[in-house]
């Protein structure tokens, strides 16, 4: 019997979508007769990257899928596994290369146009990173607690559980739980890493 330590049998959730991505980027990519030095200049990452992902051991953050199918370029739901299918496929890509950054679902929606569903947990007066900006649409729902919608130079939004908020995206705006207590919410965001 010919066996090693280890080994294992079953590849996990993750390994299937790192490898499926890579797979999709590579064809895309030979396709258009581009190296991986060719294509990593066109995105704007090193070469070590691209052969990353092509290879499946690297799965790309949201906002790395994005500058891929832009420069390839294709929607970028058309990455994701299962892009061909109705309703697409859900997938789960890290927000950064940080060690232990948080995930976000990403679901491929209309045409170039994938939704990303962020869950937060955040303690009383904890914020959920800091203002931002960008393009597409952005639907606050509280499921637990009170969040405080801020919007630069206009008034708080306070949202509580069970209760939702249409964002404005065209200006920096922030979220964060009430001083009262720990919230939980989604944010779930059109078009957000275009920008």
């Amino acid at each position: 019997m010919n066996s090693r330590a280890g080994l294992r049998a079953v590849l996990t959730e993750r390994e299937i979508t790192t490898a499926r991505i890579g797979a999709q980027v590579r064809s895309l990519r030979v396709e258009r007769e581009w190296s991986v030095t060719d294509f990593a200049l066109r995105v704007g990452v090193a070469p070590h990257v691209v052969a990353g992902i092509e290879d499946g051991s690297r799965l790309p953050t949201v906002e790395l899928l994005y500058r891929l199918a832009g420069a390839l370029p294709v929607a970028a739901g058309d990455l994701l596994p299962g892009a061909d299918l109705r309703p697409r496929a859900e997938v789960l890509l890290p927000l950064s290369d940080a060690p232990g950054a948080p995930v976000v679902q990403v679901i491929g929606g209309g045409p170039g146009n994938p939704t990303q569903t962020y869950l937060f947990d955040l303690a009383a007066g904890e914020s959920d990173g800091g203002f931002s900006r960008h393009p597409g649409e952005e639907l606050l729902v509280v499921m637990e607690g009170e969040v405080v919608c801020s919007i630069l130079d206009g008034p708080d939004v306070r949202v509580r559980a069970g209760r939702s908020h249409a964002v404005r995206t065209d200006v920096p705006h922030a979220m964060r739980a009430s001083d009262a207590g720990p919230a939980r919410f989604l944010l779930v965001c059109t078009d957000a890493c275009r920008g």
